[in-house]
């Protein structure tokens, strides 16, 4: 409607109007769409923290903010990480994957040094899983006698604060999720010896964080008087830790002590379906172990793997009543380095299956029925459905007890360079002088400077047998029924 007194005067241009208008729509289409992408660029800034290495898995090459390279080269780094529960930083010497966010956990023994991680010493690990195998390595320094877990008390004549379980479970990952690009729910952890037991409690306690556990050489049943009585002379021999027996988890046959034992938990590894690889030596020492020991540590040797193997052969028997899915290496010769570099490199492949094909393990699965109201028994289903996808997989394929071995070691070589014989005992340390941690910050060639081993550690392809699979009421899935092969060959 115009008002009385306008003259409306006609458009005698209309064409070159009409394209004025188009050109101000689009420029004012193309402002808009500018606008709403600064918008979102800032608000993925504020969600991220403006943290861009939050996003940045893999690129081994790149050195972290605070990392060093490692001189046993192969792109490690040796990154300080700040542990809140322990008031202090912890060095991790982290290699990390090509662009997957898988991590690969390896916890030392009973005697860790604390400048740097036998994983980088005494076995070459970031050899043994390549830039192929595309995961992020985490080992962390220091932890002796500590047994990986939280104390209730302080370790020690200073008190010390042990608080390992809470940063490896709590602290580390969020540091490898901001830094490296590391999942919280797709990993595997590695233990030998001291932390071949806590390795398995901590999957048992963690199956969101644990896909699958390796546990070489360790020892599994601790609450009763014998492993109680281990762990007391262990502590006090390598560490001076006499008030280890009470202030780690208490009194021994305490609740805390069944906790904390894992084969009295090992039927969690069944709920959640995860995957246990385990294994042990003989006892009987190689020829070049022999050559490596001196007479007192060959008996100390001996006998420490012997206990571990009589452990181990009660864990597989524990772990398949339970119907946990569990992969026995055979393996061979003593508590030494030389071992547990065998059993590294014959385990990969099934590690790495697992955490390709096992889903992760979560607490906030929620199923629900047609309707939509959420079903009572929905925990139960969706741990079967979980338990059924990781039958799917090779690993979990196992053979019968009184059956032989799915599968062995590649026999390997006599001839090892002497760093990496050192066996993981109460006896003195037998591994090569240690060598401090490169602090250049010179990008490494990616070739370690360590000695190689000489070891052919090529592992045979496992055969495998077909567990039955009963039926589940309602759920189209079934745990699965699996055992171990035979005792560690020997």
């Amino acid at each position: 409607m115009i008002a009385d007194g306008w003259q409306v005067v006609p458009d005698t241009d209309e064409p070159a109007a009409k394209a004025r208008r188009g050109t101000r729509r689009r420029l004012t289409g193309i402002a808009l769409v500018t606008v709403l992408s600064l918008a979102l660029f800032g608000l993925a800034s504020v969600v991220s923290g403006g943290n861009q290495a939050s996003a940045m898995a893999g690129h081994p090459d790149v050195l972290r903010e605070g990392c060093t390279w490692d001189s046993s080269g192969n792109y490690v780094q040796n990154c300080k990480v700040w542990s809140e529960s322990q008031g202090k930083f912890v060095t991790v010497q982290i290699r990390a994957s090509n662009g997957s966010d898988q991590g690969v956990y390896l916890l030392d023994g009973m005697r860790a040094q604390e400048d740097r991680s036998a994983w980088t010493k005494d076995v070459q690990a970031a050899k043994v899983y390549d830039g192929s195998t595309d995961t992020t390595l985490v080992m962390p320094v220091g932890g002796a006698s500590s047994f990986y877990t939280d104390w209730d008390g302080g370790a020690g004549g200073q008190n010390t604060v042990i608080k390992q379980e809470t940063f490896l479970t709590e602290e580390l990952p969020d540091y490898l999720a901001e830094n490296f690009g590391v999942s919280k729910n797709n990993n595997a952890i590695i233990g030998l010896s001291m932390s071949g037991g806590p390795a398995v409690t901590l999957a048992e306690r963690h199956p969101d964080q644990f896909k699958v556990v390796q546990a070489m050489s360790g020892y599994y049943q601790i609450d009763n008087p014998i492993g109680a009585l281990g762990v007391f002379a262990s502590q006090t021999i390598v560490s001076n830790y006499t008030n280890g027996i009470v202030n780690m988890w208490g009194q021994p046959g305490s609740q805390r002590w069944t906790d904390n034992d894992p084969s009295k938990n090992v039927g969690k590894l069944a709920e959640n379906g995860q995957v246990l690889i385990i294994s042990s030596g003989n006892g009987f020492l190689t020829t070049n172990e022999m050559a490596m020991l001196s007479q007192e540590d060959q008996i100390i040797s001996m006998a420490l793997e012997m206990l571990s193997a009589v452990s181990t052969v009660l864990m597989q028997l524990q772990a398949a009543q339970s119907g946990a899915s569990v992969i026995s290496l055979p393996n061979y010769g003593g508590h030494t380095w030389e071992n547990w570099d065998r059993g590294l490199e014959d385990g990969k492949d099934h590690v790495l299956a697992a955490l390709r094909n096992n889903p992760p393990v979560t607490a906030k699965v929620q199923v629900v029925d047609a309707a939509g109201s959420p079903d009572p028994d929905g925990t139960t289903k969706a741990t079967q459905a979980a338990l059924a996808a990781a039958k799917s997989t090779p690993v979990l394929d196992v053979v019968d007890l009184a059956g032989t071995p799915s599968g062995s070691s590649s026999a390997a070589s006599e001839s090892a360079a002497s760093s990496e014989s050192a066996h993981e005992s109460s006896a003195p340390e037998l591994s090569a002088p240690q060598t401090s941690a490169d602090q250049t910050s010179a990008a490494p060639t990616g070739e370690s400077d360590a000695p190689d081993t000489g070891i052919d550690t090529s592992p045979a392809a496992p055969t495998t047998s077909e567990p039955a699979v009963p039926s589940v009421p309602e759920v189209p899935v079934a745990v699965p029924s699996t055992t171990t092969t035979t005792t560690p060959a020997g």
